[in-house]
């Protein structure tokens, strides 16, 4: 499961969802696109509960691939088993979740309320179930009854698991289609505005998304394609990084940036030579480690 998500500007998804502009074609304003601050507010509080959903370390793709190589279904009553969970980080996910469905969102928020409204109980499904098997696997409980209740249970935790990791692909296309948008409106009002470097980073940031997604979704032929545009927009970020004043409080962040996604570029180059999964896993990698530092740029008011 390595591959199986990233973040994406300033959020954390898959990068399924297009961008989208106007009637027209053309980008939409940065309010057209992003709503009003309640609208803002429910995608922060939804990107809150993806990103926990998607956690390196605690989320649910993470423990479905550590469930899965227990194999239970033929597992021994004397082995130890350390079942896999994180109740406190799912509760947390659900909890953001519903805070921001409880929020008036607007036309810009109709994606991810309608994701939301599948995921919730797919998730909820999935804690009870966690909720009721690590207590007995806790315990070694499995030890006493030959591990029938482990075994008998094994079917509706994988059906919830499934449930819950298509659930999280949904709304991982619905905030990236709302994010895309909002990235290409802000990519015009900050050229138009006089902020061309900043411009710039979005720019090779929305790039890299798309990019990434090709990575994550094993499509070469679509990598490729996107490749010499990110090539281009990386070099613009690097020019854009050197334009700025050795004082700039955004000049380490920008350098941080570039090399991440340079860095990108070179793995992918290396994978088509050797076609390890480390390369496409490495680019994975570089990339939440720049939106991570996205996180501490200061954007023009």
């Amino acid at each position: 499961m390595a591959l199986v998500c990233a973040m994406t500007m300033g959020l954390a998804a898959c990068g399924q969802g297009d961008a989208k502009g106007g009637a027209d074609g053309k980008p939409q304003s940065v309010s057209a696109a992003t709503g009003n601050e309640a609208t803002q507010q429910k995608q922060g509080l939804y990107t809150e509960g993806f990103n926990k959903l998607i956690d390196e370390h605690w989320g649910v793709p993470e423990n479905f691939d550590s469930y899965q190589k227990l194999d239970i279904p033929n597992a021994s009553t004397t082995s130890s088993i350390s079942f896999p969970e994180n109740i406190t980080t799912l509760e947390t996910a659900i909890e953001k979740l519903k805070e921001g469905k409880a929020l008036s969102g607007g036309n810009q928020s109709q994606r991810t309320d309608a994701a939301v409204d599948k995921l919730l109980p797919q998730l909820e499904a999935l804690l009870a179930q966690w909720k009721t098997l690590d207590p007995y696997y806790e315990s070694r409980a499995y030890r006493e009854d030959g591990l029938a209740k482990g075994k008998a249970a094994h079917a509706a935790l994988m059906t919830a698991y499934q449930g819950a990791i298509a659930g999280i692909s949904e709304l991982d296309a619905a905030l990236s289609e709302y994010q895309r948008a909002s990235n290409a409106a802000k990519i015009e009002a900050l050229t138009k505005s006089g902020h061309p470097a900043e411009a710039s980073l979005i720019d090779a940031m929305q790039k890299a998304d798309h990019f990434t997604t090709a990575v994550i979704e094993d499509n070469a032929a679509e990598a490729d394609r996107l490749l010499p545009e990110f090539v281009a927009a990386a070099a613009k970020l690097r020019t854009a990084e050197a334009g700025l004043p050795a004082d700039d409080e955004n000049k380490s962040e920008f350098g941080s940036i570039a090399g991440y996604v340079d860095s990108m570029i070179g793995s992918w180059r290396d994978y088509k030579q050797s076609q390890s999964d480390y390369e496409r896993e490495s680019i994975v990698d570089d990339y939440n480690r720049a939106i991570d530092r996205m996180n501490d740029v200061e954007m023009p008011a």
